[in-house]
C-alpha cells in the first residue's frame, strides 16, 4: 500500500524527537557526571589542603611548645594561608625516669581548608626532657683521685649525705689534702669562718668527704646526661653553643655550653643564679686567674681513649657557685679552688627551658 506524505512526515518527526530526547538525556547525564566529578575533585583538593594545613599546624604547635616549655596544656588557634586550625595540648609529668623528670605532651590538631569543605585531624606525642638527668648533690665530684697541694675552699651541701649530713667532696679514689684548704658549711662560709670552723682540713678528714666510694658512677656522662661516654658526641650535639675556648662567655651565657679545648678566664661573671650554665670542658685545661664567678656546673670531660692530664686551676678569688665534676684525675696543684654548693643554681640547671629539649615520641603520629 502506498505511503502518503503525512505518514512519511510523522515518522520523520517521531524519529527526530527520539534522537533529540536521547541527545538531551546524554547531555544531562554528562553534565551531572561532570558536576559530580568536579565536586569530588573539589572535596579531594579541600581534603589535601586540610592535610597540608594540619601538617603545618602540627609543626607550628611543636615550635610554640619548644619556645615555651612551661606552658604545656593549652588550646592554640591559628591561621595558615587563610585556613584555620585548632590545637589542643595536654601535658603530663612523669617522674624518676632514666632521663630524669620528663613531660609527655599529647597534641591534637584539627586543620580545615580555606573553604571549610575539608578537615583533617592529626595526633602526635612529644616529650620535653631535661639535658641533665638530676642536679648533682655535691659541689665536687671526681671519677678518680683528688690530690690538692694548693689552696681550696669547698662549701658543702648540708644534706648531701642524707638529712643533716653534709657532703663536700665525692670521689671514686683517695682524697689527699696536702695544701692549705678546708671544707665548711654554708653559714660558716657566709660569715668568713670557713678556715676557723671547718668540716675537713689538712690532717683531719671529716665525714663530709666521701672518697673511695664503690658506688661512684663508672660513667659520669651517663650519670649527668643519660648518654654513655662512648656516645659523647650525642651530648655535644645537644649543646646550646659550642666554642673552641671560653673567650666569649659572660653573664648572659646560659644553657649547655661545650668547649672543645682549653678554657682560660680572667675576671667577670658567667651565668647568673636564675640563668646558669652547664660548662663542659672537653680535653682541655681549665684555668681562672682573677675574680671570676661562675654560676652553674663545670664538667671537665676527657674523651675515651685519651690519657692526657689536664689542669684545673683557679686563682685570685675565683668562685664556682654550683658544682665541679671531672671524669679523670685533674691536676689541682698550686692553685686556689673555691666551689660552693648552690641548690638554686643546680635546680635551674635541670629545670630551666635552656636545659630542656623537645623530642618526638616515635610511633605516636596518626591521622585518625
Amino acid at each position: 500500500m502506498p505511503i502518503n506524505h503525512n505518514q512519511r512526515g510523522f515518522a520523520t518527526l517521531t524519529l527526530s524527537v527520539l534522537l533529540l530526547s536521547i541527545i538531551i538525556l546524554a547531555t544531562l547525564y554528562t553534565a551531572r557526571f561532570k558536576a559530580q566529578e568536579q565536586r569530588v575533585m573539589r572535596n579531594h583538593a579541600a581534603s589535601q589542603e586540610a592535610h597540608l594545613v594540619a601538617d603545618a599546624a602540627l609543626e607550628q604547635v611543636i615550635m610554640l611548645i619548644d619556645s615555651d616549655r612551661d606552658n604545656l596544656t593549652r588550646t592554640i588557634n591559628g591561621v595558615i594561608a587563610g585556613a584555620t586550625y585548632t590545637a589542643n595540648t595536654i601535658g603530663t609529668r612523669i617522674n624518676d625516669t632514666p632521663r630524669g623528670d620528663i613531660d609527655l605532651v599529647d597534641i591534637t590538631v584539627a586543620g580545615q581548608s580555606a573553604d571549610g569543605r575539608g578537615q583533617r585531624t592529626f595526633r602526635q606525642s612529644i616529650a620535653v626532657m631535661p639535658l641533665i638527668r638530676s642536679a648533682p648533690d655535691v659541689p665536687i665530684a671526681i671519677r678518680g683521685a683528688m690530690n690538692v697541694s694548693g689552696s681550696f675552699q669547698v662549701v658543702a651541701n648540708p644534706n648531701g649525705g642524707g638529712d643533716g649530713v653534709p657532703l663536700s667532696i665525692w670521689t671514686s679514689d683517695d682524697v689527699d689534702i696536702n695544701g692549705n684548704g678546708t671544707t665548711c658549711g654554708q653559714q660558716e662560709f657566709d660569715q668568713g669562718n670557713c678556715a676557723s670552723l671547718p668540716f675537713s682540713e689538712r690532717g683531719d678528714h671529716g665525714v663530709d668527704i666521701l672518697d673511695n666510694d664503690p658506688n661512684f658512677p663508672d660513667d659520669l656522662m651517663m650519670y649527668l646526661f643519660g648518654i654513655e661516654e662512648a656516645n659523647w658526641t650525642d651530648s655535644r650535639a645537644m649543646a646550646t653553643a659550642e666554642y673552641a675556648n671560653c673567650d666569649s662567655l659572660n653573664a648572659a651565657s646560659t644553657g649547655l655550653i661545650w668547649i672543645s679545648g682549653s678554657c682560660a678566664l680572667s675576671s667577670g661573671q658567667i651565668g647568673t643564679e636564675e640563668n646558669p650554665v652547664a660548662l663542659v670542658i672537653q680535653d682541655g685545661d681549665f684555668r681562672i686567674n682573677g675574680s671570676m664567678e661562675i654560676f652553674g656546673m663545670v664538667f671537665a670531660f676527657r674523651t675515651p681513649g685519651n690519657i692526657a692530664t689536664y689542669d684545673f686551676k683557679m686563682n685570685g678569688g675565683a668562685v664556682i657557685q654550683g658544682a665541679v665534676m671531672a671524669n679523670f684525675d685533674p691536676d689541682l696543684s698550686n692553685g686556689n679552688l673555691t666551689a660552693r654548693y648552690n641548690a638554686q643554681v643546680l635546680n635551674n640547671v635541670v629545670t630551666n627551658d635552656a636545659f630542656r629539649r623537645v623530642y618526638r615520641v616515635g610511633g605516636s603520629w596518626h591521622d585518625f
